[in-house]
């Protein structure tokens, strides 16, 4: 008994250390900062230098740049976009007597020519009426088809004239936009448009029209013209967006 006394005399030394350090309480970071604007900032201890993980695969080399078609940077002037209202007023004042071209019944110009993988921007202009033309989808009036598209945002910001810009609801008459090649999926076009809501525009005034959204332009005497820039939601191919 004697000879195990210094063996159970170490042995409770040591547990009695282990059980002192295994109770002592991590150290805590110090926070400071002021409290008049809220703020507490916790000190971080350094850190080996290490390679930042970037999200979604940022610079990997198995994914494709974020922005392979991204423009340069590109400045429009007032005086340039205000020009281009009047010439494209002028060329449609021309052809009043047609139903206009393209998807959208508008007529293009300007020096805004944008297109990437995400987004496109561009400037329209919408001529008023006073006789009917046949639109695209065949019916007599004075206002141009409304628009429905599945896949993209519309952007506008109203660069010239005033009227009214008829927003939701449902389209009467409602059909699949076509071209050359066929039917295009998501893209509608017809008139009128029932349950809507109607908002007055004028230069300077911004619109956001959001997916699958009718919208449908009555312009005022003299039209309107607008920069519009289109987002795709990714549902369709740019290929399918109008």
């Amino acid at each position: 008994m004697k000879r195990m006394l210094p063996v159970l005399l170490i042995g409770a030394a040591l547990l009695g250390y282990l059980v002192s350090y295994a109770s002592k309480s991590s150290p805590q970071p110090i926070l400071s900062g002021h409290f008049d604007d809220l703020s507490m900032i916790p000190s971080t201890n350094a850190q080996d230098s290490k390679n930042e993980v970037m999200p979604f695969g940022f610079n990997s080399p198995k994914e494709p740049p974020l922005a392979p078609d991204a423009p340069p940077v590109t400045y429009w002037n007032i005086d340039d976009i205000r020009k281009a209202h009047t010439d494209m007023a002028e060329r449609a004042a021309k052809m009043v007597k047609e139903a206009g071209s393209g998807s959208s019944q508008s007529f293009g110009g300007g020096p805004v020519h944008v297109q990437t993988r995400n987004f496109s921007m561009f400037m329209l202009y919408r001529m008023y009426r006073d006789k009917p033309v046949l639109s695209l989808t065949k019916v007599d009036s004075v206002l141009d088809d409304a628009e429905q598209h599945a896949g993209a945002y519309d952007f506008y910001v109203f660069t010239g004239g005033s009227g009214e810009m008829i927003l939701g609801g449902k389209i009467a008459n409602r059909q699949n936009l076509k071209d050359k090649d066929g039917i295009i999926p998501g893209e509608y076009r017809g008139q009128p448009v029932v349950g809507g809501q109607t908002y007055k525009v004028k230069a300077g005034d911004w619109l956001l029209i959001p997916p699958d959204t009718p919208h449908q332009p009555k312009p005022d005497p003299g039209g309107f013209s607008y920069f519009i820039m289109k987002i795709n939601v990714g549902v369709y191919p740019w290929s399918l967006i109008r």
